[in-house]
């Protein structure tokens, strides 16, 4: 049993057999990956975001953003759509037993701005202001001594020489496989999420497709990035026809294809559209069937 167990994830069984031979087809993230793009439109929320700030900047001391917004998003699409949250290890599927969304924050906007990982983890009944919360409160704490900590780990363990390093990467890797890497290592660690966000909007930057590491048990990329204007055609009350202008947001998804079949996948990331579109849901908690909490199989972290 100590190959099957993970203090990560719960090990699924009863799965049919054409998706328990996919990861012996496709056995690594590189050959599963698909690239998916989504244009949401922004102009509604934009709108909630301004107006929820000014109801709530006292009391939550600080402002939504719209990244925040396609965060809980996401987090929001993976509770009530468990099989997103299931990721792949030595050929076995996992059912990831914490919601997990991880992205890099820099220090300062600048080319040379330091950058650090921040992992939050998030709950099926969380709301925009409860998530909004947490994820200042870990972005906080990454910048923080606790962060630099990692940072002093890492420079450490690249002052060895290349074929130690080479020797490591592979043990961690071989452990991690079959289950006998200490869940402390990867706690902190931003490979070991739901899904990985990439903000390049916050830098003026249309969104790449981002790769997906081997490293790690990451299924899903989210490049997220800046607010264009486009213009659409829409109708006014007569049923006349015009031009409108709409804030368009794009978003590009690279996920692994082995956790979840296309349709299943589809509709879930429809579901992040229609949260990003109209996030008044996100301020109220889900109501989540037991059936789907079930499917989740979430538990203590490290338990």
């Amino acid at each position: 049993m100590l190959k099957s167990r993970r203090r990560d994830g719960t090990l699924l069984r009863g799965l049919p057999a054409f998706t328990r031979i996919m990861p012996y087809l496709m056995p690594d993230k590189a050959g599963s990956i698909i690239f998916y793009q989504e244009d949401y439109d922004v102009t509604d929320c934009l709108g909630f975001v301004k107006d929820w700030n000014r109801r709530n900047s006292r009391t939550e001391g600080a402002l939504l953003t719209l990244f925040e917004v396609v965060m809980v998003a996401a987090a929001r699409a993976v509770a009530l759509r468990p099989r997103i949250n299931r990721f792949i290890a030595n050929r076995r599927y996992y059912q990831r037993n914490q919601i997990l969304l991880s992205f890099v924050a820099k220090k300062e906007l600048s080319d040379d701005g330091k950058e650090v990982n921040v992992k939050v983890p998030f709950d099926p009944e969380e709301t925009l202001s409860s998530a909004a919360r947490k994820v200042r409160d870990y972005i906080k704490k990454a910048i923080s001594e606790d962060g630099l900590e990692n940072e002093r780990v890492v420079d450490s363990v690249m002052r060895l020489p290349s074929f130690l390093l080479k020797i490591i990467n592979f043990a961690y890797n071989w452990l991690d496989d079959h289950n006998l890497l200490p869940y402390s290592v990867t706690e902190s660690d931003p490979m070991w999420s739901t899904i990985f966000l990439a903000n390049v909007g916050s830098f003026g930057l249309n969104p790449p497709f981002h790769h997906l590491f081997e490293r790690g048990t990451c299924p899903i990329f989210m490049a997220v990035g800046k607010v264009r204007d486009e213009n659409r055609l829409s109708a006014t009350p007569d049923g006349s026809p015009r031009v409108e202008t709409r804030k368009i947001l794009r978003v590009n998804y690279s996920f692994d294809d082995r956790i979840a079949d296309g349709i299943y996948m589809g509709r879930s990331l429809e579901l992040v559209r229609r949260f990003v579109e109209d996030p008044a849901a996100l301020d109220r908690p889900p109501e989540i069937a037991p059936e789907i909490l079930a499917e989740l199989a979430l538990r203590p972290a490290g338990s």
